[in-house]
């Protein structure tokens, strides 16, 4: 039985809603996993679980029985879940250029300017010694 309580099968656009709001959920979880603990493994399950959700979404097939409600939730859940991913990729962009930017201060390849040196005064970015080398 369906959530309505008919013996009928869901419709494609009632299981995009399922789908999506799992979709949006896993985003959230997403989120949460990029803000707090930088789990590379849990974000990478979580990356996966997305493609699958997402594999489910586009081998659905629009069917008669949809009607307008349900194809404007779809749109909706839709749009939200857009939104979550572009804000998750531009936090995931944030961290990988963080990331980057603390391994050319280890590495001595900053370009961006001054660093701290043993005194604490600033050196400018050739003065510093590669990590391997202090």
């Amino acid at each position: 039985m369906t959530a309505a309580g008919s013996s009928e099968p869901p419709t494609a656009a009632t299981r995009a809603i399922e789908l999506l709001e799992q979709l949006a959920q896993l985003l959230e979880e997403e989120f949460e996993a990029l803000l707090q603990s930088h789990d590379a493994g849990r974000i990478e399950q979580l990356a996966a679980g997305k493609s699958a959700l997402c594999a489910q979404i586009d081998a659905l097939q629009p069917q008669a029985a949809d009607d307008a409600a349900r194809l404007q939730r779809v749109r909706e859940l839709a749009q939200a879940v857009a939104q979550a991913n572009q804000r998750n990729g531009a936090m995931l962009a944030a961290l990988i250029r963080n990331t980057r930017g603390a391994l050319d201060v280890l590495r001595g390849t900053d370009k961006s300017g001054a660093v701290y040196g043993p005194q604490g005064r600033t050196l400018d970015g050739t003065a510093a010694k590669p990590l391997g080398s202090a």
